[in-house]
C-alpha cells in the first residue's frame, strides 16, 4: 500500500479505538485527498467509510485507492447531512476539515457526527485555535465560498468547542502549537484536538 498519512493525532485516536471492544467500523468526515487518513485505519483491519464535499478531493482519493489496490469507501458527501443511519459507526473523526465551515455549520456537523456514532463510540475532531496565525480569506472564486458560504477558517477559544460535546465524555483534549517546514515554507499552526466518548451503554 502507498504511504499512509503521517498525522500524530490520528495515531493517538487509533490507540484509543484499539483499546475498546467495539466493532472496527469507522467514518472519516473530510476523507478525500491524495493521501487519505482512512488508509491508516484500513491497515489495522477497520471497515472504512468516508465522505468529502469536494469532488476533486474524492477523485484524488480514488487515484490513491486504485494505486493501492484497495477500496476505502470514500464518496461525495456533506458532513452537515451525513448519508448514513443513526448509530452506524463505532468511530467517527474529522481531521483538519471541520474548520473550513462557519461556526453555525460546524454545530450542525458535530450533531450529525454524534447521530451516526453508536453509544460509547469514540469521536476525534480538531479545531483551529485563536492562536493560529492564519487569518487569510478564501479566494472569491473558491469552492469553499460557493459551497460552504465560508470566507475563512473558523477559530476557537481554548474551551469554546467544549459546547459541542455535551452528550460526550471528553477523554483527551490537547492544544497543539506547531512550527514546521512544509514544502520549503516555515509555517505555524495552533489547533485544539478532542477525543470523546459518546454517552450511553454499548
Amino acid at each position: 500500500m502507498p504511504e499512509v498519512c503521517w498525522a500524530t493525532p490520528l495515531y493517538e485516536f487509533l490507540k484509543y479505538c484499539e483499546e475498546t471492544e467495539l466493532p472496527k467500523v469507522i467514518l472519516d468526515c473530510g476523507a478525500g485527498g491524495d493521501r487519505p487518513p482512512l488508509a491508516l485505519f484500513h491497515s489495522f483491519g477497520y471497515a472504512t467509510a468516508g465522505i468529502d464535499i469536494s469532488p476533486e478531493a474524492v477523485k484524488e482519493a480514488a487515484v490513491f485507492c486504485e494505486r493501492a489496490g484497495t477500496d476505502l469507501g470514500i464518496s461525495e458527501g456533506d458532513m452537515r447531512e451525513i448519508p448514513f443511519p443513526d448509530g452506524s459507526f463505532s468511530f467517527v473523526y474529522s481531521y483538519n476539515a471541520i474548520g473550513f465551515m462557519t461556526k453555525p455549520d460546524i454545530a450542525i456537523a458535530m450533531a450529525e457526527m454524534q447521530r451516526v456514532l453508536r453509544p460509547a463510540g469514540l469521536c476525534y475532531v480538531n479545531f483551529d485555535s485563536v492562536d493560529d496565525p492564519d487569518r487569510s480569506e478564501f479566494r472569491e472564486s473558491s469552492f469553499l465560498r460557493k459551497v460552504l458560504r465560508s470566507t475563512r477558517f473558523a477559530h476557537f477559544e481554548d474551551d469554546e468547542a467544549d459546547a459541542y460535546f455535551g452528550d460526550f465524555t471528553i477523554l483527551r483534549k490537547e492544544k497543539r502549537l506547531v512550527e514546521k517546514l512544509y514544502e520549503g515554507d516555515r509555517i505555524k499552526q495552533a489547533r485544539i484536538d478532542y477525543i470523546a466518548r459518546k454517552d450511553g451503554a454499548v
